[in-house]
């Protein structure tokens, strides 16, 4: 894939071609809150949520996110409040760039320099991979990485690396993924990977 975007230019045009908005409360830990890419991260991680969509347009102050799409329906932008947000600017936002079977991410913080960056891989309409990468500066730069396989078109087994730089820290874990007959997941067999040998707690998600 080649690719080359002028930022303020492509900002200024996508703006232009928004034509609905929804909005969202809770998520803030998790990219993008509601419409995380990641099938599991949510899941693994406690009291991470991913909010819930609200229906209908709330004063400011009461969401946390606004998600932008156009008259594909494709998300385009995300906007996130945070404290130094006022009801016209200030927001954190995200950008995302669609090209083929990639759909990038770009994220600015409240003074627009872009702290974060983004990548998720499909294949044949499903989510083959999930990289972030903070790279506002070297100090806090880091990447975490989610790997998706199937069997029979259905959702089989999650890899994760995750590689923090400033703590020396590079992490793996495997799961093992039952769903349910709405293609849900209902439980998750794995862990952290230690001396090449997957642990094997088991997270159930059923009601």
């Amino acid at each position: 894939m080649s690719l080359r975007v002028n930022f303020p230019n492509y900002r200024i045009q996508k703006k232009r071609e928004i034509v609905t908005f929804e909005y969202s409360k809770g998520g803030e830990t998790l990219h993008r809150g509601y419409y995380c890419p990641s099938l599991v991260l949510d899941l693994i991680v406690g009291n991470i949520k991913r909010g819930k969509l609200l229906k209908r347009k709330p004063d400011f102050g009461k969401y946390s996110y606004e998600y932008s799409f156009n008259a594909d329906n494709r998300l385009i932008r995300v906007k996130g409040v945070n404290e130094f947000t006022t009801p016209v600017s200030r927001f954190d936002e995200e950008f995302l760039i669609y090209s083929d079977d990639i759909v990038l991410g770009v994220e600015f913080d409240n003074m627009g320099h872009i702290d974060v960056v983004s990548k998720c891989t499909y294949v044949n309409g499903k989510i083959v991979k999930y990289e972030r990468s903070v790279c506002g500066t070297q100090e806090y730069a880091d990447l975490y990485y989610e790997e998706y396989f199937y069997e029979n078109n259905m959702l089989s087994e999650v890899s994760i690396f995750d590689v923090t730089p400033r703590i020396e820290i590079y992490e793996e874990q495997i799961y093992k993924v039952e769903l349910d007959e709405d293609s849900k997941i209902v439980k998750l067999i794995g862990g952290f990977i230690t001396n090449g040998v997957a642990e094997k707690d088991v997270l159930d998600f059923k009601k």
